[in-house]
């Protein structure tokens, strides 16, 4: 067979459709259901496939369903225009749901060879030739593939009654990259913190937008995703349902009606307007505002309370490191900093700072973490030991955290501590670059194995003071990112990363924890600079700040780098 040029064009079509907003925010405290998301509303387009034509060919047969099967997340037919092109058995165990393949073109056509004449219950066979970028599994969780490469999707078809149907396929959809966002709506859930219910922790998912309300709901109820087991935890009554098919937005500020099964009402009532806050904050997500939540137990409604929480947030400013001195960052300058440090006797090659402002760590040299604002009359304490350490974090709680042997990481605690935390998936890999996030609920951790890098983010397990003990099974994330050196924390499940080619040459990726709102998913590398050599980033519109080969201090502002400061050494947002 040769493969043939033909591009699906149901697929092709949609591409024109009008592209959506980025996934915005929503305020990052105060209570839920009063306060005002800052966002651009994201705008649903519902789009209408047509079925198959009388007389059409077995190529047009499957670029017509591909093509019907992709618009089928926005249109209010959902897949029923796709099975029309199926044959009955086809449409009664295809399955849409099974995967989710974003592939970075639209698939190219290539039918079997077939005889001329073909009698009723004979086959031909088309494949569909595409590079999958990315995966989309049934909780709507995005994943990059590492290494994309073209696979073949055969479609069997028969002809019966003079008409072509497609007779055998596999489960699920493949999208293209360029329909992805308008297809599937990027939504963060919301969960509460182990150890502070009113502390939220999101966790970015991909839905169709047709149903996008209801199966957000769903996967709430459903509980936190095994990589932030033991980070977070639910409160939802154990086997609570959604009871309505579907959950309509309202117009104005009328609150939207969830109606849930008989157990949400066993929930005590300062739980249950958690749960009201974790369902208004997740369908806020691009709504233009907050969007209030009246919760029924079935047809019964329940009285529920506003509740003040939290989303994470870098609250305290930047702090940069030029001869010696610490300055703050403030207003694109460089502010001598009032807490004394004492760098006298260190050679500092990394800066960390707590949200909390104190205290404030370096890595001196190479092998050791020291805190320089301690109040002790000896001066710096040292914290940790080891060779090779990877740049600090400092997390909320204060803990320090950096690299170990290989497999490990070393926390340093409030009293000075040292606790080892060897998670089983970073066995074997030496790690690189460490970052918490503003919560304390999840770690980003770069690693290498022989095999190259990896960046990896987990749920941090912590006992009753907040010592870390263990951390979750991890997600992946830029896998298509190769030779990344550090990542640094710069949305609420974004990462700002800095990779090299190994040569000389250095830049900086922004990349999604679940895929990069606004960008369909795929990481996206920020054009400008080629020369860095130190990365820091906030959240909550902190920015990413970076130090050049130069010394040179810059600030990404909407796509351009603006330069604060020359010769800096170091540069650091809290955590």
């Amino acid at each position: 067979m040769r493969k043939g040029t033909h591009v699906v064009a149901a697929v092709a079509a949609l591409a024109c459709a009008v592209t959506l907003g980025a996934c915005a925010q929503i305020p990052t405290s105060g209570p839920v259901r009063v306060s005002t998301a800052n966002a651009d509303p994201q705008v649903d387009i519902a789009l209408l496939p047509q079925g198959p034509a009388v007389g059409a060919e077995p190529r047009a047969i499957v670029s017509g369903f591909l093509g019907a099967a992709v618009a089928a997340t926005t249109s209010p037919k959902e897949f029923q225009t796709a099975r029309e092109f199926l044959t009955d058995d086809a449409a009664g165990t295809w399955d849409p749901d099974g995967s989710v393949r974003v592939v970075r073109e639209p698939p190219l056509l290539e039918p079997s060879v077939s005889g001329v004449d073909v009698k009723d219950g004979e086959t031909v066979e088309v494949a569909a030739h595409a590079t999958t970028i990315a995966t989309l599994d049934t909780a709507g969780t995005y994943t990059e593939v590492g290494n994309p490469r073209e696979l073949s999707y055969r479609f069997t078809l028969t002809q019966a009654g003079g008409e072509w149907r497609i007779s055998g396929l596999d489960n699920g959809v493949l999208v293209p990259a360029n329909l992805f966002a308008n297809q599937y709506r990027a939504t963060r859930l919301y969960f509460p913190a182990e150890g502070n219910i009113k502390s939220f922790v999101p966790d970015m998912r991909w839905f169709p937008r047709q149903s996008w309300r209801r199966d957000a709901v769903q996967e709430l109820l459903a509980g936190p995703p095994e990589w932030l087991q033991g980070a977070t935890r639910s409160l939802v009554p154990e086997g609570t349902q959604l009871v309505s098919p579907s959950i309509q937005d309202t117009d104005g500020n009328e609150p939207v009606a969830v109606r849930l099964s008989e157990q949400i009402s066993t929930a005590p009532a300062a739980e249950r307007s958690v749960v009201a806050a974790q369902i208004s904050a997740t369908l806020s997500e691009g709504a233009g505002r907050t969007v209030a939540v009246d919760l029924f137990s079935d047809t019964s409604r329940l009285s529920v309370d506003q509740t003040d929480v939290d989303l994470p947030a870098t609250i305290v400013q930047a702090m940069a490191l030029q001869d010696d001195q610490l300055y703050r960052v403030e207003d694109g300058r460089l502010v001598e900093h009032d807490v004394p440090v004492d760098l006298s006797a260190l050679d500092p090659t990394a800066l960390a700072l707590s949200p909390a402002t104190t205290p404030v760590v370096v890595r001196d040299g190479t092998d050791q973490i020291v805190n320089v604002s301690s109040d002790d009359e000896g001066g710096p304490v040292t914290l940790i030991v080891g060779p090779d350490l990877a740049a600090p974090s400092v997390d909320k709680f204060g803990n320090t955290w950096s690299s170990g042997d290989t497999g490990e990481l070393q926390v340093s605690t409030k009293t000075v501590e040292v606790v080892e935390v060897e998670p089983d998936w970073l066995s074997g890999r030496k790690v690189l670059s460490v970052s918490v996030s503003p919560e304390g609920s999840r770690i980003a951790v770069v690693s290498q194995a022989p095999t190259g890098t990896q960046v990896q983010v987990a749920g941090i397990v912590r006992n009753g003071e907040k010592v870390p003990v263990d951390l979750a099974p991890p997600i992946s994330v830029a896998a298509p990112v190769a030779r990344v050196e550090e990542a640094r924390w710069s949305g609420l499940t974004t990462l700002a990363l800095l990779a090299s080619d190994g040569e000389g040459t250095s830049g900086v990726w922004n990349a999604g924890v679940g895929g990069l709102p606004g960008a369909g998913g795929q990481s996206k590398q920020l054009p400008g600079l080629t020369d860095v050599v130190q990365l820091a980033a906030g959240v909550a519109d902190k920015g990413i700040m970076v130090i050049t080969k130069d010394g040179d201090l810059e600030h990404e502002e909407t796509g351009v780098w603006q330069p604060l400061a020359e010769d800096v050494d170091l540069v650091a947002y809290p955590g």
